[in-house]
């Protein structure tokens, strides 16, 4: 649809115009001067003040408690043309920053003025050069939107910039990934991948499942060099990667390669214990700065999922850094298998165990658990990572969590960094709730 249909207007209660004019994204139902009981979820609205000037346009869900999310604060003509003003925008931004030049999270939510929609971006080199959009919905409003932002895709003016296919216009796929377990709280269902290939794309040459993307190697984000992926569009965890932890790899590199050169000084290979690895990522990162190092490494990857070890050991092979060790655990319940004190390196790298304010008691518990038990598997002045991707488990809690299980595991550790997400997870003051993923590096004495 080229233009909104007519949205129904909704009206903030007196006095809350100034908290709205800060910038928050959202409006809850209770700060409406009326039931929005009877809106079909997703449609758009004309958010006014009580005056009855306009404030907003986006979309409503009588459903939740986030009864509006804005999509823009000036009136909108023409959805499909907001949409590419919303790419431009979050583009220019990826720009400066130049993690456009590889796989990166193109557009993410409300930081990008999105709200329900996350865009991921991969640029592929096998089974072909291309360009993958995974287009993760997980609002009414945001199915809703779908139809125009597939064609405001397809309009995206994005070119190659840094791999195979340097400054070309490569091949456009979109996946559509409404199945996200947020969609519950929507009323909505999760529904099967959808791949959508160009006109005239040979389909043979993919599936819409299995793909080698290009994505940063860690030392540096101007660098041209990159690190190679296989992944999974359609069956794997969230839109196939996890791009977010772009600044957490790149502030441990400088200390891997040191760790690796130590370790060859004493004839051994530099041993990596890598918990819920997926497919890999921390791992392949690692074996690149060893072998940058002119080091060997022996890489234990641990995961409950099959697929993920599959990938992940043909991931960490393709380096040729030394050994790789797969174990198919379920980390929490088995983490004590793994010997005390035996590795120079360990990411613990979880899901996210608090997804509702109910999780929070179990949930933290969890990571208190399995932080504890993994700082006791580093060796002493050995690198240990912890990362959190609950965005209800604060900073604050984190470090009190991290703090806890040093206490409880008999270590000392010297915090030497702190991260989050990178560069193309941009935030905003306004906006708290798009701040989620955690991340400590420490010394272990």
């Amino acid at each position: 649809m080229a233009s909104p249909q007519i949205p129904t207007i909704w009206r903030l209660r007196q006095g809350l115009e100034k908290k709205f004019s800060k910038g928050h994204p959202w409006i809850f139902s209770n700060d409406l001067d009326q039931s929005p009981k009877g809106h079909p979820p997703g449609a758009f609205v004309e958010l006014r003040d009580s005056r009855d000037q306009f404030l907003a346009f986006g979309y409503g869900n009588p459903a939740t408690l986030i009864a509006f999310r804005a999509l823009s604060r000036v009136p909108v003509v023409s959805v499909l043309e907001l949409l590419k003003e919303i790419f431009a925008k979050a583009a220019r931004a990826r720009s400066v920053t130049e993690v456009d030049r590889f796989s990166h999270r193109m557009v993410f939510g409300e930081a990008d003025g999105l709200p329900g929609i996350i865009i991921d971006r991969y640029l592929t080199t096998k089974p072909s050069a291309a360009q993958v959009f995974v287009v993760q919905s997980s609002t009414a409003g945001g199915d809703q939107l779908l139809p125009d932002i597939k064609q405001a895709l397809l309009d995206f003016p994005g070119r190659a910039r840094a791999f195979a296919g340097k400054g070309q216009e490569l091949p456009r796929i979109i996946v559509l990934a409404q199945d996200s377990s947020s969609r519950a709280m929507e009323g909505l269902s999760k529904l099967e991948r959808e791949c959508l290939l160009p006109a005239g794309f040979p389909s043979e040459q993919f599936d819409g499942r299995r793909a080698t993307i290009a994505v940063q190697i860690g030392e540096s984000v101007t660098r041209d060099a990159f690190v190679e992926y296989d992944v999974d569009f359609i069956d794997g965890q969230k839109t196939g990667f996890f791009l977010d932890q772009r600044l957490n790899v790149r502030l441990s590199w400088p200390m891997v390669s040191q760790l690796a050169k130590r370790c060859t000084d004493e004839g051994r290979p530099l041993r990596v214990l890598d918990l819920f690895c997926y497919v890999g990522q921390w791992s392949v990162q690692i074996a690149h700065a060893v072998k940058a190092a002119g080091a060997k490494a022996e890489i234990t990857i641990a995961d409950a999922s099959a697929s993920a070890l599959d990938l992940a050991s043909r991931n960490v092979e393709r380096v040729g850094a030394g050994q790789v060790v797969v174990k198919k655990s379920d980390i929490l319940s088995e983490i004590s298998q793994y010997p005390v004190g035996a590795y120079d390196v360990v990411i613990c790298d979880p899901p996210a165990f608090i997804k509702k304010k109910k999780d929070h008691p179990t949930g933290r518990a969890a990571y208190l658990k399995l932080n504890r038990e993994a700082l006791k598997r580093v060796k002493s002045d050995g690198l240990f990572v912890s990362c959190s991707c609950s965005g209800l488990f604060l900073d604050a809690e984190f470090d009190e969590m991290l703090s806890d299980a040093k206490r409880l595991s008999g270590r000392e550790v010297l915090w030497v960094a702190r991260g989050g997400h990178g560069e193309d997870h941009p935030s905003r003051s306004e906006f708290p709730q798009g701040r989620y993923l955690k991340g400590s590096v420490g010394i272990v004495t």
